[in-house]
């Protein structure tokens, strides 16, 4: 319960602004070729060392954008959906090698199509689809690899935050994942980034967060049930 709260706040204070009761709202603005802007980005954790951000991905990968997009309007907010094929897993399972994985990122935040990247990613758990990851930390989890094999990290370019990465910056592929190896046996997690929250409102916030998430769940249950009898409907007429 507590990995689905933080991923769907995660999700829901990058993609919209509210106030402390969470009752005014706006969209993100997204359009095709757009610039990404994270200076408006809430994140819940700053990762200030390459070890705070190895302890929070479950799956660390060496990947290549294999081009394939799929966007998905989901309440007031359009998220994408980026397929890539793993090339080499650095932390995780091993058996995803040589296979694709799909990474669900906000539209208007989706990461630009460089092809090659080495990624710290997580699971998400949530209604907005089935099977996908998330990078960590929104952004500061993806490192570019230039043609020259070398690491890129430029986030900072779009009024992102940038700490640790300067450090690795420039690296190449080889070095930068020995020192991801070093980071996973030394991992330590990172401080949160938001205002701590009491027991009881802690406990509130996974309360209103499950029933938003069972809400959802049902609701997209129903339209997948409508437009299977839809198409049943479809079929028998045309017989």
């Amino acid at each position: 319960m507590k990995k689905i709260v933080i991923t769907l706040l995660l999700f829901a204070m990058v993609s919209i602004s509210m106030t402390a009761c969470g009752k005014e709202e706006h969209t993100a603005n997204y359009k095709e070729g757009h610039s990404v802007n994270y200076d408006n980005a809430l994140l819940a954790t700053h990762y200030n060392a390459l070890e705070e951000l190895a302890y929070d991905a479950g799956l660390i990968i060496e990947a290549e954008l294999t081009g394939k997009t799929k966007e998905i309007p989901f309440r007031s907010t359009r998220y994408k959906l980026t397929e890539v094929k793993v090339k080499k897993v650095i932390k995780g399972d091993i058996a995803l090698n040589s296979n694709v994985v799909q990474l669900l990122e906000i539209a208007s935040l989706s990461m630009d199509p460089h092809k090659n990247n080495i990624l710290f990613l997580d699971k998400y758990e949530g209604p907005v689809t089935n099977d996908a990851h998330v990078v960590v930390g929104l952004y500061q989890g993806r490192f570019k690899i230039n043609d020259d094999n070398l690491v890129v990290y430029d986030a900072d370019k779009s009024n992102g935050v940038k700490h640790f990465q300067a450090a690795v910056e420039g690296l190449d592929t080889r070095t930068f994942e020995q020192q991801i190896q070093e980071a996973i046996k030394n991992a330590r997690p990172p401080k949160s980034n938001l205002p701590q929250l009491s027991e009881a409102e802690q406990k509130l916030a996974e309360e209103e967060s499950h029933k938003i998430f069972l809400e959802d769940r049902k609701r997209i249950e129903e339209e997948e049930k409508r437009i299977a009898e839809e198409k049943k409907l479809k079929e028998g007429a045309n017989k």
